[in-house]
């Protein structure tokens, strides 16, 4: 999966915690996060009106980055055979981020597991929408 893809899909799949994701649609998504967000850290250490405007705008990406950010970490750890909660870990210090890194680079399972099969495609088919909305 490309950069644009994974961006595209992630945006259409904005708030979906089901599923799952592979490694290289979380990795270019964390990419395009951390495009938007190191701006606003920048921003930081300087002051003025454009600044402050180019601030703004940089939180704003930001904060619409955050929530499918949330949403594909959740589906890597399906890929994984985890749950979403383990993001959970990330309140130890060290050992968590450690460990999230860890789990974020591991190959996710060929094989079907309780989260479903694996959504290697950089679109999201209509057809698994409307199986999800028979069987729930």
């Amino acid at each position: 999966m490309t950069f644009f893809e994974a961006a595209a899909k992630c945006y259409r799949k904005y708030v979906s915690y089901r599923g799952r994701a592979s490694k290289s649609e979380f990795w270019w998504f964390f990419l395009l996060f951390f495009l938007f967000a190191w701006p606003l850290l920048l921003s930081e250490f300087q002051s003025g009106t454009w600044v402050a405007v180019l601030s703004f705008m940089y939180f704003i990406l930001t904060l619409s980055a955050i929530i499918p950010l949330t949403a594909v970490f959740t589906r890597r750890m399906h890929d994984l055979g985890r749950t979403g909660a383990s993001w959970l870990v990330i309140f130890f210090p060290i050992f968590g981020v450690l460990t999230l890194l860890y789990w974020t680079l591991q190959e996710g399972k060929e094989e079907e597991n309780k989260y479903g099969l694996p959504d290697n495609k950089p679109v999201v088919s209509r057809q698994l929408h409307r199986e999800e909305k028979i069987n729930d």
